[in-house]
C-alpha cells in the first residue's frame, strides 16, 4: 500500500502531481519527449507506474497538463508585472518589460516541440498561449477604450504578433527600448 503524503488525499494528488511535473521537467532537459516513457518519469519521480496512470490516462494527456501547469505561475508573475500601470500605455510597457524578464526565468524545454500530437492535444496546448495572450489583449482593449491605442486596431492580430515576438529566444536580440517602441507603434501609440 503507497503511503500517503501530506495531510489529505487531495493534498496528496497535488504532490504526486507535482512531482511528476518536476521529474518530467528534468527529463525535458535532456531528452526529446518523444523517447521519455511513462516508467522513466515514474522513476525520476520516486512514484509507482500505476501512480502515473491514476492522474494522466497517456503521455499526451500528462505533456499537455504540464504545459498547463507551468503556464500558470508564468501568468500570475506577467499579471503581477503590470498590475501596477496606471494607463494601458505604462501596462504595454509593462508587459514587454515583464515577457523579457520572464523569458529568462522561464522556458519550455525545446523537446517539447517536437513531440506528435493528436489534433486535440494540439489545441489544448494552445490554450496554455491564449491564456497568455489574454494579459495582453486586456491591455489593448483598455488602451482602446481609454483612446492611447488605435480604434480599428485587429486586436486578434496584432496580439498574437506582439506575443510571440516577445515570448522566446528571439526577443532577447533587441534592446528593451526598442521593443518597447515596436510595441507602442503597433498599438497606434505615440512615441
Amino acid at each position: 500500500m503507497p503511503k500517503i503524503i501530506g495531510g489529505s488525499l487531495e493534498e496528496h494528488r497535488e504532490r504526486t502531481r507535482e512531482k511528476i511535473f518536476v521529474a518530467l521537467a528534468e527529463l525535458l532537459e535532456t531528452q526529446d519527449f518523444e523517447t521519455i516513457t511513462f516508467s522513466r518519469i515514474a522513476t525520476a519521480a520516486d512514484v509507482g507506474r500505476t501512480a502515473m496512470y491514476n492522474h494522466f490516462p497517456d503521455r499526451e494527456t500528462l505533456l499537455v497538463e504540464y504545459a498547463l501547469h507551468e503556464t500558470s505561475d508564468y501568468i500570475a508573475q506577467l499579471r503581477a508585472g503590470v498590475s501596477d500601470s496606471a494607463t494601458p500605455r505604462e501596462a504595454a510597457l509593462a508587459y514587454v518589460r515583464t515577457q523579457l524578464e520572464l523569458t529568462v526565468s522561464f522556458h519550455m524545454p525545446q523537446s517539447m516541440g517536437k513531440a506528435s500530437l493528436t489534433p486535440d492535444a494540439v489545441a489544448r496546448m494552445r490554450e496554455h498561449v491564449v491564456l497568455i495572450e489574454d494579459v495582453l489583449r486586456r491591455i489593448v482593449d483598455d488602451g482602446i477604450v481609454s483612446g492611447d491605442f488605435d480604434a480599428d486596431l485587429d486586436v486578434d492580430a496584432t496580439v498574437p504578433i506582439i506575443n510571440s515576438l516577445l515570448v522566446g529566444s528571439a526577443a532577447r536580440g533587441f534592446s528593451r527600448p526598442a521593443l518597447e517602441q515596436f510595441v507602442l507603434r503597433g498599438l497606434g501609440a505615440e512615441v
